[in-house]
């Protein structure tokens, strides 16, 4: 949980991040400055665990919520199993960066608190019933892909692509661009003279204007 946690704190303007189980009122991870005791973490996370589901009593879905001050702003996004990821950044933070890049962990840190949460019901059922001996699932052999060869000079042109990428939505420039150009080489032989498609693929990934704009414009110094 740490590492994908640290991921969103090393985006320009946030100051910090954690991960609260609002069911069970405890910190399921935490990357947040050495002034906030882990005690005054929880305090704030259950006061907001309680807001999330006094907007579920008044059938409100709750997607986002914001809480600004004069010198932060507090973005509190629901997560799976009544848990919540609490940022903290600075009240000028690029929020379409930050919603990228949390929509990209999502998954990720989803897992992470499924896992959890199944861990501590499991201890709990153990002390409650006798050990029973489970099945054991192999995992099916997913089929194998051919690799994809990319010329030498291109591998060059992409690693500066990527450095471009990184300008604009920070450390998870790498993963997006390799996923990405794994799509680019569905659609057609990886070449230079299909980088252009290459370019619109990220875009759509990044999907924001404003950073759309920022990333096409530092590619012009490369291509």
């Amino acid at each position: 949980m740490d590492l994908l946690l640290q991921e969103i704190t090393m985006l320009p303007g946030v100051l910090g991040c954690f991960v609260f189980n609002g069911k069970q009122r405890v910190l399921l991870g935490s990357k947040m400055p050495p002034i906030f005791k882990e005690k005054n973490l929880q305090t704030v996370g259950s006061l907001l665990a309680r807001t999330v589901q006094i907007g579920s009593m008044a059938m409100l879905l709750l997607k986002e919520i914001e809480i600004r001050y004069n010198e932060s702003l507090l973005i509190i996004k629901p997560l799976p199993k009544e848990a919540l990821l609490v940022i903290i950044c600075e009240p000028n933070a690029n929020k379409s960066l930050i919603n990228m890049t949390t929509g990209m962990l999502a998954k990720d840190i989803a897992k992470v608190i499924t896992q959890s949460v199944t861990s501590a019901t499991g201890i709990h059922q153990t002390t409650q019933r006798p050990l029973q001996q489970k099945k054991q699932i192999l995992p099916k052999k997913e089929p194998l892909q051919k690799k994809t060869t990319i010329d030498k000079n291109l591998v060059a042109i992409l690693k500066q692509i990527r450095n471009s990428l990184a300008m604009v939505i920070g450390p998870i420039a790498g993963p997006v661009l390799n996923d990405t150009v794994k799509k680019w080489a569905r659609q057609s032989p990886p070449s230079t003279s299909t980088l252009p498609d290459l370019v619109n693929l990220l875009c759509t990934e990044i999907n924001a204007t404003d950073l759309e704009e920022k990333f096409r414009k530092e590619l012009k110094k490369i291509l």
